[in-house]
């Protein structure tokens, strides 16, 4: 808390008027908006929400993570943005991470945003993993390929996840809490989790790179569980794009930021 009330007020934002989101529903961010007419300190805001977003704030990591491609030439539609997502902080600064004693073992959910990124039309890859009821690790980043389909987009996202549950279970074991290591990664595609539990190689996928085909390997060898999961109660849709203020506040919440 301490932390987001000394950067509101070191860029003059300590009286704004609170929102409800950090970013609006429909917001395009691309290089074609109107350029700023002065210097402003959008690098520096950029880096000190970023450093938030991925220490104790998982619900504004998407935004900062879009914003954050446009630091070398951004326009007034980001620097807007940018304001807009403080005044989302000073609406919530007093929310962060809350654990609690609990003897329910790892989870994780994993989306994506197919073709979520305006100029280029590539996907975002969201994922959080929670212990004790709150998040410990997340992820929301521009994926490196374009996707030809939903599927696709959120097959790839679902290799990421699995990357980050092979880690986690590993680190889980290293420190002696073998009980939270049955992982289950929740997913909202059928495709995908179809796609990752097949292990026959269709020719509709062999132009999906093969380092992707990793989830199928960690399936089989039951390093952790894949479990379909309705998009309403997918918690990992606040790490992929911007949502309607009731969404937005049901990811918050279950991803354990309460006051």
């Amino acid at each position: 808390m301490g932390y987001i009330l000394e950067l509101l007020r070191q860029y003059g934002m300590s009286e704004c008027n609170p929102v409800a989101t950090p970013s609006e529903c429909i917001t395009v961010f691309d290089k074609s908006c109107e350029k700023l007419d002065k210097i402003y300190p959008y690098r520096e805001i950029i880096g000190a929400l970023m450093y938030l977003s991925v220490a104790t704030r998982p619900d504004i990591a998407n935004t900062v993570a879009r914003l954050a491609q446009f630091v070398n030439d951004p326009s007034k539609a980001h620097w807007n943005a940018v304001k807009r997502v403080l005044r989302y902080l000073a609406g919530t600064a007093d929310k962060g991470l809350v654990y609690q004693r609990t003897a329910l073992p790892l989870v994780g959910y994993t989306d994506a945003d197919w073709g979520g990124c305006t100029s280029d039309r590539r996907s975002y890859t969201g994922y959080a993993y929670l212990l004790s009821n709150a998040a410990i690790s997340w992820k929301s980043q521009k994926q490196r390929t374009v996707a030809l389909s939903s599927t696709e987009a959120e097959y790839v996202s679902l290799a990421e996840a699995a990357k980050e549950a092979v880690y986690l279970r590993s680190l889980l074991l290293e420190i002696g809490t073998k009980e939270f290591t049955d992982i289950t990664i929740y997913v909202d595609n059928r495709g995908a989790q179809c796609l990752a539990s097949d292990p026959v190689y269709h020719a509709r996928t062999k132009h999906i790179d093969i380092k992707h085909h990793f989830v199928r390997e960690c399936v089989s060898k039951g390093l952790f569980t894949l479990a379909h999961i309705s998009t309403h109660e997918m918690l990992a849709d606040v790490m992929t794009k911007p949502l309607a203020r009731v969404n937005h506040e049901r990811c918050r919440t279950g991803l354990g930021l309460t006051a």
